[in-house]
Parts: structure tokens; sequence; C-alpha cells
């Protein structure tokens, strides 16, 4: 086994730590004909609440994310827009537009790689995707990316990815408090 190799596993074992219940997580999963080592998600579906009150009125909420692993050595330029086109796909694919109970679904992708092109970097972080299904009624899904550089420690990202840094790096490394209202 390659260091490399090593280095994306234990990744892969820190991530899946991260990632608790409600998410549940599968090992190879195959989508779009891309097997990926690990895939984690949820899917809520609860009642609606106006102002804390249980609506009979209106309709049930579905939303939830699916998180997508995939580990590569080397990440260029051609090898970031085929999965660039990949997640749209998986997006289009995954996402349940046509249910009117939708409110949304976030689909992530977390690769882990040696080395990003730098010419990439950029690209990583302009990458977006938000979709709105019939105007909003039907809800709306949001592409995140996150590319781990292993041999850098370093997270790249898109604006909808930070969650994504955060949630991978919220055990390793302090968190500051936040500020309420400038006042603490």
């Amino acid at each position: 086994m390659s260091d490399f190799s090593q280095r994306a596993e234990q990744f892969l074992r820190q991530a899946e730590q991260q990632y608790q219940p409600p998410f549940e997580t599968q090992y190879d999963v195959t989508c779009c004909g891309k097997v990926f080592p690990m895939v984690t998600g949820y899917e809520k579906r609860d009642p609606r609440y106006l102002f804390g009150i249980k609506s009979n009125i209106s309709r049930e909420s579905l939303c939830g994310e699916l998180c997508f692993f995939d580990c590569c050595e080397q990440l260029t330029e051609a090898l970031f827009a085929q999965y660039l086109e990949l997640f749209r796909k998986i997006q289009d694919e995954r996402v349940p537009s046509g249910d009117p109970s939708h409110d949304y679904t976030l689909i992530s992708f977390v690769l882990c790689t040696d080395v990003v092109d730098p010419r990439i970097q950029r690209k990583i972080k302009r990458s977006e995707d938000y979709r709105q299904y019939k105007k909003g009624e039907y809800g709306w899904s949001a592409l995140r990316i996150c590319v781990a550089d292993l041999s850098k420690h370093t997270y790249y990202c898109n604006s909808m990815g930070k969650a994504i840094v955060e949630c991978l790096t919220r055990n390793s490394e302090p968190q500051r408090e936040k500020k309420r209202f400038g006042l603490f």
C-alpha cells in the first residue's frame, strides 16, 4: 500500500467519525457509473410548522444531504472537469425535484488528493450549482465541493463547501468561540 493510499484511508476513517447519526454511511457505492469508496447521507421527512404549531393544512417537508467521498493522487484540470460533470449528473439524478414536499437537498463531494494543480484552486472556489425547482415551490438543491490536499493539510472549497470543511476539521482543530452581537 502506497503512502497516499494509507493517508487517504486514514482521512476517510476520520471523516466517517465526523458524520454521526442521522447520517448513514455506506461503502463502495456506485452512482452514475462511478464507484465511491464512501457515501454518507440522510433524508428527513417531517411535518411543517407554522409559528411553532404543527400545521394541518400544509404538506410534509423533505430535506436531506448526500456526501460522496473519493480519492485521487493528483487532481488536474481535466480530472476536475470530469468530476464536475459527474457531480452535476449526480445532482440531476439524486435530487427529488418532482416531489412537492421537497424543501432542499445538499449534494456534497469531498475529494482527497496529494497534489492539487494550482490552476484549479480558483475553479474549485467558483464552481457552484444552486437550483430551484418550479421557482422554489418544489425546493432547491446546492452543490457543495471540498478538496482536501493531504500533502499540504489544506482544504479548497466552493462557497457552500465551507460547512464541509468545518465538519471535517471540528475535532482535529480547536474551534473559535463565536461572538454574539459583539458583546462577549
